[in-house]
């Protein structure tokens, strides 16, 4: 679990307690990042060249393609886009909907609980995601809300959601409330109808998924998944681990996770998401899935610009490897930052980077050791 963001949270609270701050639009976000590139003297790049046209972009895919031979471009902490409490703990610029337009389709949701007014004097618990201890301006609800309603205005596609329990608030880390509100949320047609649920499968086709929300989360809420697969094994190291495991009702297999997050050692993060990169490709035709992460934060805390350097070090890297055609499948790259090719004052690949994934998907397939001769 992600906590350091203590010190800058602390500050931040008692700077800004006493205002009161309306949800950022994605428009308002997006002007916020033109307006920091314009103060870049330095800087002559256009705020953004992504492609805000990939809501649809999976319908060219053949229906046969395993889900282990795709590449994904996907967000970290993706609901943070929507707007934080204070502004503060973000790693996206964007909100869900303008990230599915640019053709995001795994998403990390960190759902919590907290108390919510039903009327005067009269509560209830309900799933709301968070940054550790930071909450965001969205429920959970609402933001798989936001994934299956566009799902239903494009039937082309899916959507995979990497999730925990994210419990940063002292007030609401009982377990046991959180896998009640998570099982009864999964197993309702009203808040999650069946049309949306799939189980997991390692042998998944492109076609099995297409209207589906594949639900992967790293900690179990019942005996077994409702719906997806719980994941099994997940690292922080720096080598990152391709022993991981999904296992759902019906099937089990293996994964390959790299979320080397906190990183102080910047060259080793950049060789551990272009391993992956090679993993990922190797493995495909064994039907073993990868989350190759490229996010993370440098420094002692985590910040918006400890998130933004790192992007800086690690999305470029990966976006050359796939214009020089270096890897067929990628499996699901996890980003901070997507949107724009500046945020703040580094160059973060936020619009190239999502594209340049999508397109891998319709590469004629080698393996990265064929492209590179190693």
């Amino acid at each position: 679990m992600k906590r350091s963001f203590f010190a800058a949270a602390v500050c931040a609270s008692v700077m800004f307690a006493a205002c009161s701050e309306k949800m950022a639009t994605d428009e308002e976000l997006l002007a916020e990042q033109r307006e920091a590139v314009a103060e870049d003297e330095y800087s002559d790049e256009p705020v953004t060249r992504a492609n805000a046209s990939n809501g649809a972009w999976m319908a060219g895919l053949d229906d046969t393609t395993p889900f282990a031979r795709l590449s994904i471009p996907g967000t970290h902490d993706a609901v943070t886009g929507d707007g934080t409490a204070f502004s503060i703990g973000r790693t996206q610029s964007l909100g869900l909907s303008a990230q599915w337009n640019l053709g995001i389709r795994a998403f990390d949701f960190r759902p919590g609980y907290r108390k919510v007014r039903v009327r005067a004097f009269k509560y209830k618990n309900e799933l709301h995601v968070y940054h550790g201890f930071i909450p965001t301006k969205t429920s959970f609800k609402k933001a798989v809300q936001t994934l299956m309603n566009k799902i239903d205005a494009n039937p082309s596609e899916f959507a995979v959601v990497i999730m925990q329990f994210e419990n940063g608030s002292p007030a609401y880390n009982d377990r046991s409330v959180w896998n009640s509100l998570m099982s009864e949320f999964l197993g309702s047609e009203e808040t999650f109808p069946s049309r949306f649920r799939i189980d997991y499968r390692p042998d998944l086709t492109v076609g099995d998924l297409r209207g589906k929300i594949l639900i992967l989360s790293r900690d179990a809420y019942a005996d077994q998944p409702i719906t997806g697969g719980y994941i099994s094994g997940w690292s922080f190291a720096e080598e990152g681990t391709t022993g991981a495991m999904i296992t759902s009702r019906v099937a089990k297999g293996t994964l390959g996770v790299q979320d080397y997050y906190h990183v102080d050692k910047p060259e080793v993060k950049v060789k551990a998401v272009s391993d992956f990169m090679d993993w990922a490709s190797e493995n495909a035709g064994n039907n073993c899935w990868t989350i190759n992460h490229t996010s993370g934060y440098t420094g002692l805390i985590s910040t918006d610009n400890t998130y933004r350097e790192n992007a800086a070090n690690n999305n470029p890297v990966v976006y050359q490897r796939l214009a020089d055609g270096e890897c067929s499948s990628t499996g699901m790259v996890m980003m901070d930052w997507v949107g724009n090719f500046k945020s703040g004052r580094y160059e973060v690949y936020g619009d190239l980077l999502p594209q340049a994934i999508i397109d891998n998907n319709f590469r004629k397939e080698k393996t990265c050791s064929e492209m590179t001769g190693k």
